[in-house]
């Protein structure tokens, strides 16, 4: 499960980048990918119904 949600993250491009200035910011992107990967799945789920 862990490898999955790495794999999902690697797909951002800017996670890779930020990582280097502060923690807080890089958090913050970490919050915006999540919320795009389940947004992104919910809907194709509602699709699908």
């Amino acid at each position: 499960m862990v490898e999955r949600l790495f794999a999902w993250l690697s797909r951002y491009r800017r996670l890779n980048i930020v990582y280097d200035r502060a923690a807080d910011l890089f958090a913050g992107h970490i919050w915006i990918a999540m919320i795009s990967i389940i947004s992104r799945r919910i809907v194709a789920q509602t699709q699908e119904q």
